[in-house]
């Protein structure tokens, strides 16, 4: 056979072998994954420039629970919600399982509220474990702290309770969920108050947790109203408007704690 026809033969087969390879690699390649829903967008009066609202961390007995069962059991305890529902006479926690449904398609998500105004860490912590054997919760969403720091419960006492819950809770299989302190003006340099906070912060970092940062929101909301308006905005104003918030800070990150990859803890 000449050469040439034997070089034309040999570029044809290469040529052929690359094709081939890359009708393969194609065949085989992983669909794009749809995008996975975003987080609804904060309102006007709740935006916080600078401040993360719960930073990303993953919910993992959450997104088991989406996958097995499109059901979502979150335990609501703490004072806070309660004291809002009743002053508001809205619906606090159906504001939030209506926007967490249409958030995250096709899932059914059941808040079942315990909350008790001025409860301790240590009472609530008891309560816990009982709610948790008759509801069997993917989540719990504690809000704690205020009442502690308000009735003067040493930090390390207060810090130790939190962090033996928030274990004993993750040795169950139920993500936990804190939010943080309401805030108080009249409180911003108070020692004990502060310290109780800086203790909430430092569980949440500890365990990987997520940590809904409502006085630092509400904190930044205020001063912003009074770069606005030239003067210090009403306080009583300032926390029913954390209030509202809040719901809106519970959904953005919940939502999107269901959409990140779970980490192993350190």
């Amino acid at each position: 056979m000449p050469l040439y026809r034997r070089r034309s033969l040999v570029a044809l087969s290469t040529m052929l072998v690359g094709a081939s390879a890359i009708a393969v690699a194609n065949a085989i390649a992983p669909v794009p994954a749809k995008a996975e829903p975003a987080p609804p967008p904060l309102s006007n009066d709740c935006q916080t420039p600078g401040v993360s609202i719960s930073g990303a961390v993953p919910l993992p007995n959450v997104q088991r629970a989406l996958r097995e069962t499109k059901v979502v059991k979150i335990l609501a305890i703490g004072a806070s919600a309660s004291a809002m529902m009743r002053r508001t006479g809205e619906n606090y926690f159906k504001v939030i399982e209506d926007v967490l449904e249409r958030t995250i398609p096709g899932v059914d998500v059941q808040i079942i509220d315990r909350g008790v105004s001025g409860e301790l860490a240590r009472d609530a912590a008891e309560r816990i474990k009982s709610e948790v054997a008759l509801n069997r919760p993917d989540l719990v969403l504690w809000q704690v702290g205020s009442s502690d720091a308000v009735a003067g419960v040493p930090v390390d006492q207060f810090e130790a309770e939190l962090d033996d819950t928030v274990a004993w809770l993750r040795g169950h299989e139920i993500d936990v969920a804190l939010v943080g302190l309401q805030y108080i003006r009249g409180l911003a340099k108070d020692v004990r108050y502060q310290a109780i906070r800086n203790a909430v912060n430092r569980v949440a970092d500890r365990n990987q947790i997520l940590r809904i940062s409502r006085y630092e929101a509400t904190q930044v909301i205020e001063q912003a109203k009074a770069q606005k308006s030239g003067e210090a905005p009403n306080e009583f104003a300032i926390s029913e408007q954390g209030h509202t918030c809040l719901s809106e800070y519970v959904v953005r990150a919940i939502s999107s704690g269901v959409f990140l990859r779970p980490v192993r803890p350190r």
